[in-house]
């Protein structure tokens, strides 16, 4: 339970940071990780004088500076200890995390946050009062004490403090609410009548001064308090809300889509009081269907963790008058980064897949070009073919066409090119996008780009037809005479890094070939559909032949007498699982999948792909720097199509990885990618949304 979560509201790239215990966090909109707020939540007794009969007894989301802030003003560094709020004891706080919700509870204290979702149509096609609570830039909470038994009054604290800024009451501007806002960026806000007292000032809890109103502008803390009378019990909402005007992104400049329905700030906060209801009923729904989706207690968290670190990063945006869809990378904040895209496509398909299709034409107007390849040690330079690039700009700075925030010249490892991976995932998002939704009109829209897609891998394997073996081997030219494709594994050593002759980019080629059959079929395109499933045919038995009869392994990289060993090896197979159709390769492809089988089983065992030390999983046997999204996905490959490689301590590692998830340093950030597998330390990749992949374990 000793983790930050983030609370988001779909597409605001902003968040409500809240739970990992002595540590800062509150509200954030673009940021690389949590804020840097003092979170005040909690409750005390109250006398029947009125007099405060407890101290505040607090969550334990703050950090009390040592100098107080008065001491600026007078040179006094002055503080009462007797008013000093007090930390409840972590053993005290129950917390449940659902997948929409997180509520704490102590005694008859409980306070939870919603962050609401669910399934959305395109957004130029709703109605403006749809559009209006699907989009609104809010997160609603509630706090309350049940007091039915109490013999003195309770009062409830909401505030924050060292906030950025000083704060502004929101009666200044807006009669119908009581709260505070930090210029007009965010703020919170409850209804008048629900509370009791108002605090602002240097320090909230030893106010030195106080204005006309009981306030003290020059004051960077402020609460809301709240009163519950001896035998209530009151659940009292507030609304947490976000807001930028104007353009946000540059070269495509774009504005937040809920700008369209909302004026400023206060709207939004009127707006998530009113709704209050509708928000909170939205999130028990989910909660509830996760909670009894059959998945263990570990899953599920997994799962809602990830969840909320998705809606942290997602963007909605209004581009010359229509929908424009980003999700950002987390910590790095890259632009529809294209590998986190086609792992994030599962969760999007599901709720709202207008937003694949909105990514794809965006690759496919803007993030598309045409190059030119070389192999390694081969002075020829061959005409190569369309692919995409690696993203599409970062911390809202789109890049020029054709080109990513990422991607340099001349280079091995971090940074260079994945030209062969983004190719290959432009036409396994399309091909599913199409077969889950059914849109085969934005097929047909897309029917050359798809042709020439085909022939661009088909290039990628052998510009000559009769040289072609089934597997990728020819880098861009971009990569130079001397450098050489990676793969999303950017951090890895080359049994992941490399994308030539990589048995996870060889795997994903096949079902790519797969995908692009169907398509080719749906497109009444029969030469091109016969050529695909031949192609497939190639890569199957090219794959099988790199198969070690000693070993019973597949190498990483079929190259240079390689040994590691990957999962990815099957991560490919997770498009035609998801679409029903992976059986019917194993029937035509019985030796290959016999064989990544047996892989798979011998990979599983620690000191190869389960860590000898943790009993995490691992995603390549040579390297600690394994990544719990592509392990999420792995898992789920497995369990699905090679249950039989499952041995006890590869099920037990779901509570391995949650714990972690949960502990420091990774709970931390909310959600962290990229994790030693055997010390549980973080790497990279933190408040990151990649994770959703474990979405796919409710596809049961």
């Amino acid at each position: 339970m000793h983790y930050h979560a983030q609370h988001a509201p779909f597409g605001a790239f902003a968040s409500f940071t809240l739970g990992l215990p002595g540590a800062r966090g509150g509200f954030g909109q673009s940021l690389p990780g949590p804020a840097d707020q003092d979170v005040y939540i909690g409750f005390r007794r109250v006398a029947a004088d009125g007099a405060p009969a407890t101290p505040w007894q607090l969550l334990p989301y703050y950090q009390r500076p040592q100098v107080a802030a008065v001491a600026a003003f007078t040179g006094e560094n002055t503080r009462s200890a007797s008013h000093e709020p007090q930390p409840i004891g972590l053993e005290k706080i129950e917390r449940r995390l659902g997948w929409a919700s997180d509520t704490w509870r102590h005694e008859g204290f409980s306070f939870c946050l919603f962050s609401p979702f669910g399934p959305t149509a395109e957004p130029d096609t709703m109605a403006d009062d749809v559009a209006r609570r699907a989009f609104a830039p809010v997160v609603c909470a509630e706090i309350g004490f049940d007091n039915t038994h109490g013999a003195e009054d309770i009062e409830l604290l909401f505030g924050i403090g060292h906030a950025e800024h000083p704060l502004r009451p929101l009666e200044d501007s807006a009669a119908d609410l009581a709260g505070f806002a930090l210029g007009h960026a965010h703020g919170f806000a409850a209804r008048p009548a629900d509370v009791h007292s108002r605090i602002q000032g240097l320090d909230m809890f030893n106010p030195p001064a106080r204005d006309h109103r009981g306030l003290h502008l020059l004051g960077q803390e402020a609460a809301l308090v709240f009163r519950v009378r001896a035998g209530e019990a009151r659940r009292l909402p507030l609304a947490l809300g976000f807001y930028q005007a104007g353009d946000v992104t540059t070269s495509l400049r774009s504005r937040y889509y809920y700008t369209k329905f909302f004026d400023d700030l206060e709207a939004v906060l009127r707006h998530g009081l009113a709704e209050h209801a509708f928000y909170s009923e939205t999130s028990e729904a989910r909660d509830a269907e996760l909670a009894t989706s059959g998945l263990d207690v570990d899953q599920r968290w997994l799962i809602a963790q990830a969840t909320h670190s998705y809606l942290g990063s997602s963007q909605l945006m209004l581009h010359r008058g229509r929908a424009l869809w980003i999700v950002n990378e987390g910590e790095y904040r890259m632009i529809n980064t294209f590998d986190l895209t086609v792992d994030h496509l599962f969760l999007e398909l599901a709720w709202h897949p207008w937003a694949v299709a909105n990514t794809l034409d965006l690759f496919a107007r803007r993030y598309r070009y045409t190059d030119t390849i070389q192999r390694p040690g081969d002075h020829a330079v061959l005409r190569g073919g369309v692919s995409f690039t690696h993203d599409m700009g970062v911390m809202n700075q789109f890049t020029p066409p054709g080109r990513s925030s990422y991607e340099c010249e001349r280079l091995h490892g971090c940074f260079s090119h994945m030209t062969m991976e983004q190719l290959l995932n432009w036409i396994c998002c399309a091909a599913t996008y199409v077969e889950k939704t059914g849109d085969h009109e934005w097929l047909r829209g897309h029917r050359r780009l798809l042709l020439a897609c085909a022939e661009s891998l088909r290039r990628r394997d052998d510009p000559r037809a009769a040289r072609r073996t089934g597997i990728l081997k020819w880098d861009s030219h971009r990569c130079g005479a001397d450098g050489g494709e990676i793969t999303t594994y950017d951090s890895l050593d080359v049994s992941l890094g490399q994308a030539r002759n990589n048995l996870y980019i060889a795997v994903k080629a096949y079902a790519a070939w797969a995908l692009l059959e169907r398509a080719f079929a749906a497109l009444e395109e029969p030469a091109e559909s016969t050529s695909a499933r031949a192609a497939a045919d190639l890569a199957a038995r090219a794959i099988a032949a790199k198969f070690e009869a000693d070993t019973g392994l597949f190498p990483a990289v079929f190259e240079a007498g390689n040994r590691s060993r990957i999962l990815p090896a099957v991560e490919g197979l997770v498009f035609p699982l998801y679409l029903g159709f992976a059986d019917e390769l194993r029937a035509r492809h019985p030796d290959l999948f016999a064989k990544l089988s047996t892989h798979i089983t011998k990979a599983l065992q620690p000191g190869v792909c389960l860590d000898a030390d943790s009993g995490a999983w691992k995603i390549s046997s040579t390297s600690r720097n394994t990544w719990f999204s592509k392990i999420a996905l792995a898992q789920h490959v497995v369990r699905k199509l090679f249950p039989e490689a499952l041995n006890e301590k590869a099920r037990a590692a779901d509570a391995v990885h949650a714990k972690m998830q949960q502990s420091e340093p990774l709970g931390r950030y909310a959600m962290v990618d990229q994790v030693d597998s055997s010390t549980g330390v973080s790497l990279g990749s933190r408040y990151y949304p990649r994770i959703v992949t474990a979405c796919l374990w409710l596809d049961r």
